[in-house]
């Protein structure tokens, strides 16, 4: 499955950036963080590196006409994108350092509260994706327990990280505690800045019914409820404009419905669900991505099974997958 390129939507990907003002900087950094989630990293990967260096670099630029420098809250998302892109590529150590700068910029630099939670949330989703379940929950928690009105859709995600993680480490009373808290910081929320950027800075209800269907996964007996979210997900995917699409969530919903069907021993229905997200070119296999699949491999794992054909076949072709991962080498 071959997805279309798009960081083409907003004005002048991949030019040359090493003397934008600080202004023109802001706008590459807002842009990167709107285009990313449909857009394949090798794409758009040494643009952000040299926005980054641009943006976090302790001297102004030689040849900058006023030498301001860059604003906090951009140096604060910059490297949470950054962070981004390295867990994408499976560097999760240098994703989390480029997060946790980013929250320092975030939190003594420009006080702001709505970056504050996103970042929280960026170590969180690099974390549980390493498989640091109990890490992911903390950092989920604390941007969760930050009190401030004017958080935006940020606040939904956090809950919906706190709902993912307990619902992995087993606890279904406190995931579905969880996914109840992010239904009302829906009702409550309010669009902030980072909302209006979009991108990875929005968590919109496509996203959060695709963490649902992720979440219910480990509830014993939630299958067919997982099923229904991420169902939900997909329907809200196929009728959105283009800058609101997600490559990764949307995956991410089809491997749940994978995983719930797996669970519910029904492997041709599994075998359907996965066939898209097996199917996708190289450029689009981030580390997030491989490690959800791995999980359906595992729950194919049953002794009745061990010797049926369907089983390993599709344990095979998740395999070769897997044996294909994102780098920079690859071009969509």
């Amino acid at each position: 499955m071959k997805l279309p390129n798009k960081v083409d939507v907003l004005e002048e990907p991949g030019g040359a950036v090493e003397f934008l003002s600080p202004a023109r900087t802001a706008a590459a950094v807002r842009r990167l963080a709107a285009v990313y989630p449909h857009t394949a990293l090798p794409t758009f990967h040494d643009e952000l590196v040299a926005v980054r260096r641009r943006a976090t670099a302790v001297e102004p630029e030689h040849g900058d006409p006023d030498g301001a420098r860059v604003d906090p809250l951009t140096k604060a998302l910059v490297r949470g994108i950054s962070g981004w892109a390295r867990h994408d590529l499976g560097d999760t150590r240098e994703a989390l350092a480029a997060t946790q700068a980013g929250l320092v910029n975030a939190v003594a630099d420009a006080r702001n509260p709505s970056a504050e939670v996103w970042l929280r949330g960026v170590q969180s989703l690099i974390a549980y994706r390493a498989g640091w379940v109990h890490e992911a929950l903390r950092y989920a928690r604390l941007g969760a327990s930050v009190q401030d009105s004017g958080v935006g859709t940020a606040a939904v995600w956090l809950h919906s990280l706190v709902a993912l993680t307990q619902a992995s480490l087993g606890d279904a009373l406190a995931a579905s505690a969880a996914l109840r808290a992010a239904a009302d910081a829906r009702e409550l929320s309010r669009r902030d800045e980072l909302d209006e950027i979009g991108g990875l800075l929005n968590f919109d209800p496509a996203r959060q019914s695709a963490y649902e269907a992720l979440t219910r996964v480990f509830i014993p007996g939630a299958e067919r409820r997982a099923i229904e979210a991420a169902e939900i997900a997909l329907s809200r995917y196929a009728a959105v404009a283009p800058e609101g699409y997600s490559f990764a969530d949307e995956m991410q919903a089809r491997v749940a419905i994978a995983l719930a069907y797996a669970s519910l021993d029904e492997i041709e229905a599994t075998t359907e669900a996965l066939r898209p997200v097996l199917r996708l070119e190289p450029a689009w296999r981030v580390h997030g991505l491989l490690s959800l699949v791995m999980q359906v491999h595992m729950r194919l794992r049953r002794p009745l099974r061990a010797r049926e054909t369907r089983v390993r076949e599709l344990q095979e072709e998740i395999e070769t997958f897997c044996q294909m991962p994102l780098s920079l080498d690859t071009h969509a």
